[in-house]
C-alpha cells in the first residue's frame, strides 16, 4: 500500500444523499496503513439507502482510490455510535453501584468524530472516584454522586455543551444544517442554543426508494459476506438468534432493515424477512430502529485485532 496521508481528512455530504447526516474519515495508522471508514446517521430517508455501498464507492473516488491502489483490505467492521450530542446525555451518569463512562454515556463530539478522549477521561474520573468510595465503604446513589459533577465540569462536558446542537441542526438538511452549525461554531453556541425538538430516529418518515447498483470487484470493494469475513467474525453457524423481530414485519420494512444492515444479517425472501444471526458483528443499527438485540453466547461475534 502507498505511504498514508500525514494528517486526518474529514469530508461531509458525499456519498450520502443531501438529506442523510454524515461524513467520511482517513486516519494514517502507520507509513503503510490508513483507516477508512464512514459515518451515516440513522434518520436518513431513503429506506435503500446502504451504508456499506456508500463505503465501497468511496473507496472509488480518485482521491481515495489513490491511497488504496495497490493495497490490501486488513480488517473490516462496523459500529453503532451515540451522536445525539449534549441533550442526548443521561440526566444522570451515577447510580447505586455503577457509574457511566465513555460510549455507554454518548461522550461523542459529532462535529469532530470524537470520543476515544472523552472516554479515558471519564474513566480517570470514574476511577478517582470509586477509589474514594470504595475509601469510604459507600458505593451508594449518594457515594458516587461526585463523578457526575467532575464530567460535566470538565473538558467533556464543556465541550459537549458547545456543540449541543450540532447534530440536531442537521435535521434540516445539508445544507440548513451546515448554515445553522457555522453560525453555533462562531459563536461557539451562544446562538441558537436553545435546544432544537426533533423527533427519534425511528420516528422519521422513510420514502421507499430502488437501491443503488452496486456490483464488488471483489479486491478494492467487497460484498457484504467477505466484509464479515474480515471481522473475524467468530459466530458458530447454529448459534441461536439473539435478535428479536416481529413475525409480520412488511416486505418495505425488511427492505430497510436488510440496507440497514452492514453485515448482511436480514434478507428480503419474496414478501418474509429472513434472519442470519451468525452473521453479526453487533454494529446494533437495528437496535435503533427494528430488531432488538439481546445479548449472545461468549465467545461469538467479530474479532477485531485493529479497531
Amino acid at each position: 500500500m502507498k505511504r498514508a496521508p500525514d494528517h486526518v481528512i474529514h469530508t461531509m455530504g458525499w456519498p450520502l444523499p443531501k438529506d442523510a447526516f454524515g461524513g467520511s474519515w482517513i486516519y494514517p495508522m502507520a507509513d503503510d496503513l490508513i483507516s477508512l471508514g464512514l459515518v451515516v446517521g440513522l434518520d436518513y430517508r431513503q429506506h435503500s439507502l446502504d451504508a456499506h455501498v456508500l463505503l465501497q464507492k468511496l473507496k472509488e473516488h480518485p482521491l481515495v482510490a489513490s491511497l488504496l491502489e495497490g493495497g490490501e483490505l486488513l480488517e473490516w467492521g462496523a459500529k453503532t455510535i451515540p451522536e445525539g450530542g449534549y441533550y442526548s446525555l443521561p440526566d444522570r451518569l451515577y447510580g447505586n453501584g455503577l457509574l457511566i463512562v465513555g460510549d455507554a454515556a454518548g461522550f461523542v463530539d459529532v462535529p469532530s468524530l470524537k470520543g476515544v478522549h472523552y472516554a479515558v477521561q471519564s474513566g480517570i474520573f470514574a476511577a478517582r472516584t470509586i477509589f474514594e468510595a470504595l475509601k469510604n465503604d459507600d458505593t451508594s446513589l449518594s457515594g458516587l454522586s461526585g463523578y457526575d459533577a467532575a464530567v460535566r465540569d470538565s473538558f467533556v462536558g464543556k465541550d459537549l455543551y458547545k456543540t449541543r446542537n450540532m447534530r440536531l441542526a442537521f435535521k434540516s438538511g445539508l445544507y440548513g444544517g451546515g448554515v445553522k452549525a457555522a453560525i453555533m461554531s462562531a459563536t461557539k453556541g451562544a446562538l441558537l442554543g436553545g435546544r432544537i425538538d426533533v423527533p427519534a430516529d425511528a420516528d422519521e418518515p422513510r420514502e421507499v426508494t430502488a437501491p443503488a447498483e452496486f456490483t464488488p470487484d471483489g479486491e478494492r470493494t467487497v460484498g457484504k459476506l467477505d466484509a464479515v469475513f474480515r471481522s473475524g467474525n467468530a459466530t458458530r453457524d447454529d448459534i441461536p438468534s439473539h435478535l428479536i423481530v416481529s413475525e409480520d414485519v412488511p416486505p418495505d420494512v425488511a427492505d430497510l432493515y436488510a440496507h440497514m444492515c452492514p453485515a448482511g444479517v436480514y434478507e428480503r425472501d419474496g414478501n418474509r424477512l429472513v434472519v442470519n444471526a451468525p452473521n453479526c458483528i453487533d454494529c446494533k443499527a437495528t437496535d435503533v430502529l427494528g430488531p432488538r438485540w439481546t445479548p449472545r453466547e461468549g465467545g461469538s461475534g467479530p474479532a477485531y485485532k485493529r479497531m
